[in-house]
């Protein structure tokens, strides 16, 4: 009786594991030069080599050590796991101000191209606004940006 317990445990709790893994969740790259593959291994052919650490990446599935990606257009690949970072970035998708305040008649900061890859310091849940920071020249600047005119964010999701 006490066997069935402990398998019944195992088989349960391993079960919950592997559905945790499955989770989709964001990413950023992590190296200068990331190979995005057609399939979960080296064997399998390079789609492109992105060079642009930082760029933020949807996390759709894992095998193994390989994450199967998505980018903001759609394209999908797989990366090796440590290609990865946990750091938050978004990409710009339309151009905008870039706000001192979390408010629309707040003094602009600087206008943000599109294109531009940014770091979410936070981003409130219920708020339009997500606090960024983006690279200007030697230097970063900081302000609030619309949640709307990034990819990088669920819609709702609570960043902090």
């Amino acid at each position: 009786m006490k066997v069935r317990y402990v398998v019944g445990f195992f088989l349960f709790f391993g079960a919950t594991l592997a559905c945790a893994s499955d989770e989709v969740y964001y990413a950023s790259l992590k190296k200068k030069e990331v190979n995005w593959r057609t399939g979960p291994g080296e064997r399998y052919p390079i789609l492109w080599v992105y060079q642009e650490p930082g760029y933020p990446v949807k996390v759709l599935d894992t095998y193994d050590i390989w994450r199967q990606v998505q980018e903001a257009d759609g394209t999908i690949g797989w990366v090796h796991k440590k290609m990865l970072s946990d750091k938050r970035t978004v990409l710009v998708r339309e151009e905008g101000a870039l706000l001192k305040k979390p408010e629309n008649d707040s003094q602009t900061v600087a206008i943000i191209e599109m294109g531009v890859i940014g770091k979410v310091n936070k981003c409130p849940a219920g708020l339009s606004y997500c606090q960024l920071t983006f690279p200007y020249k030697d230097k970063e600047i900081k302000g609030w940006f619309p949640r709307r005119s990034v990819w990088g964010l669920e819609a709702e999701e609570e960043v902090d």
